[in-house]
């Protein structure tokens, strides 16, 4: 055996054992907290799907719920049967990330980046929790691929698989709708190598069209017909683009302030490092051996490349302009896409053994870093849980005001009195019909009044703290207990 195989075995070996203790911890540490408003959707939607209850919020993510309600007949558990569903169809990514950059790379390099995507750490925090975006990254790894696919072989059948996945796409996540220029790109280089003619482009957006109408007519069924449809799609638009969104039409921060939390906060920080120095460490070492003199690289040449960085282009702006900038789970396709292309040139450029060895070395890091914060997620209360039990344990009566936590603590059915109040004029008039109780106000209450130029000091007893970590909840990872005292 010459040392060129050799390395390869171990490297191949090395990387495979990652990726298969990854799976293997995700599914002996299934998270079964149900910790946001979000997987509180979630969750409820299993047991009655309901949009206008909120269960989901719309548009319903019908794929991804349908999904879970399945595998809810052999676990009994809805938040785990979600959580499990995210984990086996994330698993199966890693297949179109290897025929992506199989395209460009060597069989062993395209492994070692499917490796490294699927065992980057904070999006496997997010696979492992009850919420669509885990099934939608697996789901938009599919379709990347089916682009590539179809755009590499004569138009035909091949053309339908990209836009049936872009139906399922948009099924389990309706945010993933500025990958349809993947669509318009595929579309436009048949035509433009006289593949398709105008006709059959115009025939296959209406197919297209048709396709996304599986789940949206299901959608209007469930909900009694079109004008109750509409009437829950405009206010839903209307309140996450004007209103609670946290996109920048609802937000405060300047646009050079929202763009350096978008790049380096949310997408390399979070996204890429995972709020780890050691991860971040790795990678800036990698970036240096991507940018050290080398032989030009046709990397960007080949079309998976060049669709991966339209579709990367396409989001971002979507991402920058229309998401909420305090979540940074918004910003995972854009992350794993910018590993993509980055580990692809990189291995363009870089075809020694150490370069490889490198990258395997992240993977591993990756791994460990990853297994232990599923595990720590897994068994670790989050915030508002042990508020939930904190005040479970109290013997005076009292009230809760709280901002979004209220939703979880009526999925916990907690047995005491708990509002959810946002002014606070409303606020002084409901507390005052609760003479003789004791007032509560968590942290997020009190920092609302305050935006709305309220002075509460001297009003307010710090009662208790509750952490858990920022990873897992980015908005609700602190949450702080205070005692009104007027």
């Amino acid at each position: 055996m010459n040392l060129e195989k050799m390395n390869r075995i171990i490297i191949l070996g090395l990387s495979s054992l990652a990726v298969l203790y990854m799976f293997a911890v995700q599914l002996n540490s299934l998270n079964s907290f149900v910790a946001s408003w979000d997987q509180v959707d979630f969750t409820l939607a299993m047991d009655r799907f309901d949009l206008r209850a909120m269960q989901p919020h719309f548009p319903g993510y019908p794929y991804f719920i349908l999904g879970g309600m399945l595998l809810k007949f052999f676990v009994g558990f809805p938040n785990k049967a979600l959580v499990i569903f995210n984990v086996l169809v994330y698993a199966s990514s890693i297949l179109p990330v290897y025929l992506l950059a199989s395209r460009v790379l060597s069989r062993t390099n395209a492994f070692l980046i499917a490796a490294a995507i699927y065992t980057a750490s904070y999006p496997l925090i997010i696979v492992n929790q009850p919420m669509s975006e885990g099934a939608a990254l697996a789901a938009f790894w599919w379709f990347f691929w089916s682009i590539a696919a179809a755009e590499s072989r004569p138009a035909g059948k091949w053309m339908l698989l990209p836009l049936i996945l872009f139906s399922v796409l948009l099924g389990i996540r309706l945010s993933y709708i500025p990958m349809g220029i993947g669509l318009i790109y595929l579309l436009y280089r048949k035509w433009a190598k006289r593949e398709i003619t105008l006709g059959s482009v115009i025939k296959y957006v209406v197919l297209a069209g048709l396709l996304q109408l599986v789940w949206v007519i299901g959608l209007i069924i469930s909900e009694g017909g079109l004008s109750n449809f509409l009437e829950l799609a405009f206010g839903f638009t209307g309140g996450h683009f004007q209103e609670w969104g946290g996109t920048s039409a609802s937000n405060d921060l300047s646009f050079f302030a929202r763009l350096k939390a978008f790049l380096f906060t949310n997408i390399l920080w979070w996204g890429i490092f995972s709020r780890t120095t050691v991860l971040m460490v790795l990678y800036i070492v990698i970036g240096i051996v991507l940018f050290l003199p080398a032989s030009k690289s046709k990397a960007f040449k080949e079309n998976s490349v060049r669709i991966g960085a339209l579709l990367f282009l396409a989001y971002a702006v979507w991402a920058l302009f229309a998401q909420n900038i305090e979540k940074p789970r918004h910003i995972l396709p854009l992350a794993l896409l910018l590993l993509f292309l980055g580990l692809t040139a990189y291995f363009k450029k870089r075809a020694e053994v150490y370069a490889s060895l490198l990258v395997v070395v992240v993977i591993i890091a990756q791994a460990i870093i990853s297994s232990s914060y599923i595990q720590k997620q897994a068994a670790v209360e989050p915030a508002v849980y042990q508020l939930a039990h904190y005040l479970e344990e109290q013997s005076e009566d009292f009230v809760l005001y709280t901002w979004e936590e209220t939703r979880v603590l009526q999925y916990l059915e907690m047995p005491y009195p708990h509002k959810r109040i946002y002014t606070y004029g409303n606020f002084l008039h409901d507390q005052g019909l609760y003479k003789g109780k004791t007032v509560y106000l968590t942290n997020s209450v009190v920092e609302g009044f305050r935006l709305q130029g309220f002075d509460l000091d001297g009003k307010l007893e710090k009662v208790e703290t509750f952490t858990s970590d920022i990873l897992f909840d980015p908005v609700y990872h602190k949450i702080i207990l205070y005692k009104w005292t007027p």
